[in-house]
C-alpha cells in the first residue's frame, strides 16, 4: 500500500526526527529539504526513506549531529575544509555556499571536503548554485567497494561515485541538471527497483558468484556503463581520492570526501548562457528529446500537487525511527492499528 503525505507534512516531521537525534534547528531542516526534494524530483533511492539509516548513524556516533566544519585552508579562489563528519548533505550545502562565494568574487570557486558521510542526490546541491545563476558542478566518492571492473574478476573494486552538472536555464527554478552515478546505476535506484519488482538492465550488475544478474534483489556488484563508463569510474576514483583526503581504494569507512566548483558566467565573459541553454533546449525537445533535468521537474511539479509516495514499509521505518520521541502525523498510521508498520532495514548505498 502506497500513502501520499504532503511535503510540507513530510518536510516536518523529518526536522524533528533529525531534531530527535541531536541535530541542531538549521542542520535539521538541511537534512530534511535534501530528502523531500529527492522524493519529489522523483529520486527515492536518496529520499526520506534513507532517513532511518541516517539517524541510526548519528546516535551511534558514526556521523557527528552538530559537527564544527572549518577551513584546513583557504587561498580566496579555493578552499579545504574539515566536515567533521558531518551528514552529507549539511557538508554539502555548506560547500556549495562557500563555492557561490568565490564565484561571485574570482569567477571560479573551489571547496575540497573531507570527513564527510553520505551526500545523497547531488545533483539537488548543485541545483543551489544554479538557482543564482552559476555554473555547478559536484563530485563524491562512496565507501564501499561496489563497482567491478569489465572483464575482471567480478569482485566491487571501485566505489559508485556520484557526478553532479547543474546550468542555468532560462527558468530559474529549473536548471539544466546531469546527475549520474559512475556506474551503470546508482544502489539507490537498485533498492526502488528491488522494491517495486523492476528488472535492472542487461550489463548492470553481478552476483554474488559474479554472474550477470537482473534481479536487483541479488545484485551483489555493479557494472560500468561500458568502457567509456569505466574510464570515468576509475578517473573519478583517482581524483576523489586525491583531492578529498580519502583512501584511493574504497574500504568501507565513514569520513568520505566532496568535490564542489562553481563558475560565475558573467564574471568570467559568458552573458548569454541563459539564451545558448534555450537555443539548445529548442532544438533538442524538436527531436522529440527531453533535456537533462526535464522528468524530474515534471516529478517534482505533480508530487507537490498529488503528495510524495511512500509505502508501507518506508513509512513503518520512518515511525519507528522516532518513536516514541517524535510525533507522528496521525493519518500516517493505518486506521484500527495500535502499533506501526514492520520497518525497512535497508541502509544506506
Amino acid at each position: 500500500m502506497v500513502t501520499r503525505v504532503p511535503a510540507v507534512e513530510l518536510t516536518g516531521y523529518l526536522e524533528r526526527l533529525y531534531r530527535a537525534a541531536g541535530m541542531t534547528g538549521g542542520g535539521a531542516r538541511t537534512m530534511a529539504a535534501a530528502h523531500v526534494e529527492a522524493d519529489l524530483r522523483g529520486i527515492p533511492g536518496h529520499g526520506s526513506r534513507l532517513a532511518p539509516s541516517y539517524v541510526a548513524k548519528l546516535r551511534s556516533g558514526r556521523l557527528n549531529p552538530r559537527p564544527r566544519i572549518t577551513a584546513r585552508h583557504d587561498s580566496g579562489v579555493w578552499l579545504v575544509v574539515d566536515a567533521d563528519l558531518a551528514p552529507g548533505p549539511v557538508a554539502a550545502r555548506h560547500a556549495v555556499a562557500a563555492c557561490v562565494r568565490r564565484a561571485r568574487r574570482h569567477g571560479v570557486g573551489l571547496v575540497c571536503v573531507h570527513r564527510t558521510g553520505h551526500a545523497g542526490a547531488l545533483g539537488i546541491a548543485a541545483s543551489q548554485a544554479a538557482r543564482q545563476g552559476l555554473v555547478s558542478i559536484l563530485a563524491a566518492p562512496t565507501s564501499s567497494a561496489s563497482v567491478a571492473l569489465l572483464g575482471g574478476t567480478g569482485a566491487g573494486l571501485l566505489g559508485n561515485s556520484a557526478f553532479a552538472i547543474a546550468v542555468p536555464g532560462p527558468e530559474p527554478d529549473q536548471p539544466v541538471v546531469v546527475d549520474l552515478a559512475a556506474a551503470s546505476s546508482s544502489w539507490g535506484r537498485v533498492h526502488h527497483r528491488a522494491r517495486t519488482g523492476q528488472d535492472l538492465p542487461e550489463g548492470c550488475a553481478l552476483d554474488a558468484a559474479g554472474r550477470p544478474v537482473r534481479d536487483p534483489a541479488q545484485a551483489a556488484v555493479l557494472l560500468p556503463a561500458g568502457e567509456r563508463g569505466q574510464a570515468l569510474a576509475i578517473v573519478l576514483q583517482l581524483l576523489l581520492g586525491a583531492l578529498t583526503g580519502t583512501a584511493p581504494l574504497p574500504g568501507g569507512a565513514e569520513g568520505r570526501g566532496l568535490l564542489s566548483l562553481a563558475l560565475d558566467p558573467v564574471r568570467l565573459g559568458a552573458v548569454n548562457v541563459a539564451a545558448a541553454v534555450e537555443e539548445i533546449a529548442r532544438a533538442v525537445r524538436e527531436q522529440g528529446a527531453r533535456m537533462p533535468g526535464d522528468r524530474a521537474w515534471a516529478h517534482r511539479t505533480a508530487a507537490r500537487q498529488d503528495g510524495i509516495e511512500l509505502d508501507d514499509d518506508d513509512l513503518a521505518a520512518l515511525i519507528a525511527a522516532g518513536h516514541p520521541d517524535v510525533r507522528v502525523p496521525h493519518r500516517w498510521t493505518r486506521p484500527h492499528s495500535t502499533s506501526p508498520l514492520t520497518a525497512s532495514k535497508e541502509a544506506l548505498p
